[in-house]
């Protein structure tokens, strides 16, 4: 697939210092159209300094990163800049207003409206279902509701449909199941490969190595800042994984 395909997203010799110390060395990863790309690696091996690098939260002191081709440079290397490329984050903690329903979530900070003044509710409510259709999520019925009333996957389930909504391109996915349940953790992945099946392409950050090996085409491991070793799924065994996230 990646032989026959440009990256959606490139990630070219990228470090973040902070003070003294180099959190990221040299980062470097390539995401296609239509693929899960998993990275993984242990608590401070550098995997979230790479992700808010991607994600425009944090600029590289060095390297670049590319997207569909565009290099982002250092002054439109911010999060506004990045979303207005495709490129969407869903966070571990979801980044949800608990009081706020469903479709006020799906469009916190793109409230619509109407006549300038009223908040067009008949289109949020709209479009929230026809996310959800999208994704076949049929198990948040009532969207009216605080979001604070639904269940952990069906809160996670409407961050998702959020990244999907505004996000075109890449969709990224920090920790999606890591307090859920077993079924609502199978629905999560279920909808991951629902998300593939559009051509949107997804990196996925979990610890849990399982999943990884469910869902994802690729795997890049990061140890000690590095993005060490990269592997096909289908070309690596869990042990060899295990070894590579410990040892580089």
């Amino acid at each position: 697939m990646t032989d026959q395909l440009k990256p959606v997203l490139e990630v070219k010799n990228v470090s973040k210092f902070f003070g003294g110390v180099e959190a990221l060395k040299q980062g470097s990863l390539k995401l296609f159209p239509g693929e899960v790309l998993a990275i993984v690696g242990a608590n401070g091996a550098g995997k979230s300094t790479l992700i808010k690098i991607i994600a425009g939260v944090l600029n590289p002191d060095q390297g670049f990163v590319k997207i569909r081709g565009k290099n982002i440079g250092q002054d439109d290397h911010n999060v506004s800049f990045i979303r207005q490329q495709g490129v969407e984050v869903v966070y571990q903690d979801l980044a949800i207003v608990p009081n706020m329903s469903a479709p006020y979530n799906l469009f916190l900070g793109r409230i619509p409206r109407k006549f300038g003044i009223f908040v067009d509710e008949k289109k949020m409510l709209e479009k929230t279902k026809e996310v959800l259709s999208e994704l076949n999520i049929e198990t948040v019925q009532n969207l009216i509701r605080p979001i604070s009333e639904m269940s952990g996957g069906q809160q996670q389930s409407i961050a998702i449909g959020r990244a999907i909504a505004w996000g075109k391109d890449i969709v990224i996915l920090d920790e999606p199941t890591a307090a859920l349940g077993p079924n609502e953790t199978l629905e999560v992945e279920r909808i991951i490969r629902e998300i593939r099946k559009r051509g949107t392409a997804i990196i996925l950050i979990s610890h849990n190595l399982d999943q990884v090996f469910r869902v994802s085409d690729r795997l890049v491991v990061v140890h000690k800042g590095v993005t060490s070793r990269e592997f096909l799924r289908s070309e690596v065994t869990l042990e060899e994984l295990v070894k590579s996230i410990t040892t580089g």
